[in-house]
């Protein structure tokens, strides 16, 4: 299977069975979109500041599923995260969540390890369910790479975290294997090579902490 990016494995592993990120899962929705900045700042597109996002790069050729978050980014030149996180995953119209998803998911179809499915109550609207060996192979290189010895990519405990934060670690792994690898991964976080990965681990938890606060208070 070709190597697929961070944000492209997500999608692969957090979609429901029809293919879909609900609008209902808060932590699915913002963990997608911080899968994309993450790539961004892996690629060196963007330079992150405290909570503010920074355009430093042309986005590569390589990569068009993320020219509408790099453009949206790239529109203010800097970006508030709080800002980039309300117009892609809490925008009136869902636009641009659609155009964002539509473009990663387009990519997984291009590269056939994902169909388009109609989605909506009209079905207008695209879905994209993944190839189970797809889904099984990204499985197996994460039990590979965080329940055996060896080395860890920076990607897959980027994945790992994102999938655990969006609380869809628990669909591929056993609570004991689960806990084996959130032991192994904080050993990454707390080391110089996972400085990044940190941070945005942070990031997730300082988005999601906002989610809750601003559901709270329109209660």
């Amino acid at each position: 299977m070709k190597d697929l990016s961070i944000i492209q494995e997500y999608v692969i592993c957090s979609v429901n069975e029809k293919g879909k990120i609900s609008g209902f899962s808060v932590e699915k929705r913002v963990c997608f979109v911080a899968a994309g900045i993450l790539e961004l700042q892996l690629e060196n597109c963007i330079s992150i500041e405290g909570k503010k996002v920074t355009i430093i790069h042309q986005l590569p050729a390589a990569l068009p599923y993320l020219r509408p978050l790099y453009d949206s980014i790239n529109q203010k030149k800097t970006a508030k995260l709080n800002k980039i996180l309300e117009e892609f995953c809490f925008g009136f119209t869902d636009k641009q969540w659609n155009e964002l998803m539509n473009a990663v998911g387009d990519s997984l179809v291009n590269i056939g390890v994902a169909q388009e499915n109609a989605g909506g109550v009209l079905g207008n609207k695209k879905n994209y369910i993944p190839d189970s060996k797809a889904v099984r192979c990204i499985v197996d290189n994460m039990r590979a790479e965080l329940l055996e010895e060896g080395k860890i990519t920076e990607e897959t405990a980027a994945l790992a975290v994102l999938l655990e934060r969006s609380r869809c670690l628990k669909t591929y792994f056993s609570k004991y294997e689960q806990k084996e690898m959130k032991h192994k991964l904080q050993k990454i976080l707390d080391s110089p090579e996972g400085k990044l990965v940190k941070e945005m681990v942070d990031y997730i938890k300082t988005i999601l902490a906002a989610v809750s606060v601003s559901a709270s208070a329109s209660v």
